[in-house]
């Protein structure tokens, strides 16, 4: 039975089927608006010895009632269907409009009434988490649907309860609505611009869905440990597999130790203490001091950089605005060869095209506005890096789990191999870090060499020995 109350009526008759039962309704449309249903149902209730009765119509086992009362259940399921379609006509209609109708809202948002009292998705607070995890995917920060999972848990989106990757997995597929865009493909709504606000850029939500096609990992390991935050990022140094890490029981109480657990290594199970593996990874951060006049000066490099692809950004915006202009005049040319056009197949190549027009220039026309509103604060930005790479050792101190495996991700290019006899192997760090410490770096200066073509920085040390020439 597909109506709940139907299937505890009939379970109610079974508990106690020696009672006898009249089941009254007030409507026959309420007994059931689908004829085979209602068919069924009678002779469920039959079978039960039950009897029916309702105040305007009566129910008889001749040949003429039978008849007059299956065209009855017959017309409550027109009028159903009819019900049905007139909803979802006007449904289309304003999804066709850029009204956002659908009952299935996007997490982080709710159905308010605006001025015009009409429901519109408007963004609760729980959306700015939402924002937060859609371009955190997008950028890299979380990499894989797991790090989202275990982002969205610690700030309690889904009302503290359970949030399981099948939940992860609709906000990065709605990331569309996010961007405030609709469609929906099964009324043949083709992508358009939605009233509702948006909490992300379109380009996030192109960089969102490229993600979600290539292969993501699911399964859950657990490297989050804080006992053993270096966990899966220090290689054996026989078989150059990640170590593993455990807490050992002895006499004298519990001992945490690093071990290889990869068959057939040489070093299987040969225990390593965790205070030593994490003093020498201590000593290798402590190493690790860019000078104040090398930041500094890197600072203002990347910064003059950023002006002038900012300069650029604009120029790309005047030529896709071109662009937009170009997609307007050929979607009109195509409106004027429709209405000339009486060929059914040639009006639907048309509208095919025209749409297709209609959907690129909507992109467009997003990305200008969306470079227009959001111009980032290139200072703010570098402060929060550079007091990141100004002391890594600080951050691995002070920082929780989540913290310390973004310093490994920042400070190092490639995980730490691990002898246990002799230590680290040599470490490589990842190239601003490489250039911030190099012995020429910190003594030297990036002076302007001026010519005819334009000028490029070249690296001279305060011994006068010159150093590679690079542009920057």
């Amino acid at each position: 039975m597909k109506r709940p109350a139907m299937s505890e009526m009939l379970g109610y008759m079974d508990e106690k089927p020696y009672n006898n039962y009249v089941i009254i309704f007030d409507d026959l449309k309420r007994l059931a608006r689908d004829t085979e249903y209602y068919l069924k149902l009678k002779t469920a209730i039959k079978v039960r010895k039950a009897s029916v009765e309702c105040p305007n119509f009566v129910f008889t086992d001749s040949p003429e009632g039978k008849y007059v009362e299956t065209i009855m259940a017959a017309t409550g399921e027109l009028e159903r269907e009819q019900n049905r379609r007139q909803v979802m006509q006007k449904m289309r209609a304003r999804l066709e409009q850029g009204h956002y109708c659908l009952p299935s809202l996007a997490v982080g948002y709710k159905y308010k009434k605006n001025l015009s009292n009409l429901s519109v998705a408007t963004p609760q607070p729980e959306a700015k988490i939402v924002k937060e995890a859609l371009e955190g995917f997008a950028s890299g920060r979380f990499q894989e649907q797991v790090d989202v999972q275990r982002f969205l848990l610690l700030n309690s989106i889904n009302n503290s309860k359970p949030v399981y990757l099948e939940f992860v997995k609709r906000i990065l597929s709605n990331s569309l609505f996010y961007a405030g865009f609709l469609e929906f493909l099964p009324w043949e709504v083709s992508m358009r611009k939605s009233d509702h606000e948006p909490i992300i850029d379109f380009s996030i939500h192109e960089i969102i869905q490229q993600r979600l096609k290539e292969k993501t990992t699911t399964f859950v390991k657990n490297l989050l440990n804080p006992d053993f935050p270096l966990r899966g990022f220090v290689l054996c140094s026989c078989c150059k597999q990640p170590m593993t890490a455990s807490w050992s029981t002895g006499r004298n109480g519990r001992f945490p130790y690093y071990r290889c657990k990869t068959n057939g290594c040489d070093e299987r199970n040969k225990s390593i203490a965790r205070k030593n593996i994490d003093k020498e990874f201590v000593a290798i951060l402590d190493n690790i001091k860019p000078s104040k006049q090398v930041l500094e000066l890197t600072k203002a490099i990347v910064s003059d950089l950023w002006k002038k692809k900012e300069l650029g950004v604009a120029s790309r915006a005047r030529r896709t605005e071109g662009e937009i202009r170009t997609l307007q005049d050929e979607r009109n040319k195509l409106l004027e060869r429709i209405s000339r056009t009486t060929e059914d197949r040639m009006v639907a190549i048309y509208e095919t095209r025209i749409s297709e027009l209609m959907e690129k220039e909507l992109v467009l026309k997003n990305s200008v506005k969306s470079v227009n509103q959001h111009r980032p604060n290139i200072e703010t930005a570098l402060e929060i890096v550079f007091d990141f790479l100004r002391n890594p050792l600080k951050q691995w101190e002070t920082g929780d789990i989540h913290r310390k495996k973004l310093v490994l991700k920042l400070v190092f290019e490639q995980k730490l191999t691990y002898n246990r006899k002799s230590g680290f192997e040599t470490a490589i760090l990842s190239l601003p870090l490489r250039v911030f410490t190099l012995p020429e770096a910190q003594k030297g200066s990036l002076v302007e060499m001026p010519g005819i073509e334009p000028g490029c920085n070249r690296y001279v040390s305060n011994d006068s020995t010159a150093v590679e020439s690079f542009e920057v």
